[in-house]
């Protein structure tokens, strides 16, 4: 199930909804509920998928079904379950928010699944996954998909996932290379990998201090707050990205892109909540 990346999902889905209302009521818990069933289902049947290239990859060949642990017919009744429950409390909520997790688990295991082996550009229909929670939040909570608000945030949530992709590339290149996996790192060198991560990051903060001054309207402090520890987020991740260091760097960045994106959600969160307290 990867239950903690299938928190990190259902977590940016209460994201997406509390950006639209600062009300916590069932329909919250029906949503984040099934969110996080839905990502435990996909991530499950993925992992039937590519049961072989996992075998072969060092950092995966532990998993319950390269390890067997489990076999493959069990491993598909458990995300059949998983995710006809979560698409049940999804459509709780909503039509449209069900048909949006569906297509979220459609393009993950479909579309960026299959098209790994076959080019780098993989990475854009696997990004779209990580962009496609927050809007079910938004639309869960009431509001539309058409709201510049959800869209913005949504278009930052994709970006992040680029640069989460390319860290990992950087520490398991040789892996992705043997398991057959297309990557950039045919065509460029780390350095360039690297570059490129840092500079993708630095937009993806721009459009955030949008977010935050134009779109989202949130409080002064909160809005001076966030664009702190934004400036501060790439100072520390230049300082870890870009000299040519120990390799344990790269992962530091990794950890560094990851909790910054929590904290930030979490303080957008927080901001709503005590707007409705």
């Amino acid at each position: 199930m990867k239950y903690r990346l299938s928190l990190a999902v259902s977590f940016s889905a209460a994201t997406g909804y509390f950006l639209f209302t600062n009300k916590v009521d069932n329909d919250f818990f029906f949503m984040a509920a099934g969110v996080f069933l839905l990502s435990s289902g996909s991530v499950a049947l993925n992992q039937v998928t590519e049961r072989e290239s996992d075998s072969v990859m060092e950092r995966t060949r532990n998993r319950p079904l390269p390890a067997g642990k489990i076999s493959p017919a069990s491993a598909i009744m458990i995300s059949i379950l998983l995710l006809f429950s979560g698409s049940c409390l999804l459509g709780v909520t909503g039509l449209l928010s069900c048909v949006l997790g569906v297509i979220c688990v459609v393009f993950y295991n479909a579309v960026y699944t299959p098209l790994k082996r076959i080019t780098s550009l993989a990475i854009l229909p696997g990004a779209v996954v990580g962009a496609i929670p927050p809007m079910i939040g938004f639309v869960s909570a009431g509001g539309s998909v058409l709201s510049t608000a959800i869209i913005v945030f949504s278009t930052i949530m994709f970006m992040w996932q680029l640069p989460h992709f390319w860290l990992l590339l950087l520490r398991y290149r040789d892996q992705y290379e043997q398991a057959g996996f297309k990557t950039i790192a045919a065509f460029m060198s780390d350095k360039q990998i690297k570059h490129l991560t840092w500079f993708w990051s630095l937009l993806s903060s721009v459009l955030l201090v949008v977010f935050i001054l134009i779109v989202n309207r949130t409080t002064d402090t909160l809005a001076k707050s966030l664009i702190v520890l934004n400036f501060f987020f790439i100072l520390l991740f230049s300082r870890l990205i870009l000299p040519e260091r120990d390799v344990r760097d790269t992962w530091r960045a990794f950890i560094l892109l990851n909790s910054f994106g929590l904290v930030i959600m979490s303080v957008l969160i927080a901001d709503s909540l005590l707007k409705g307290s």
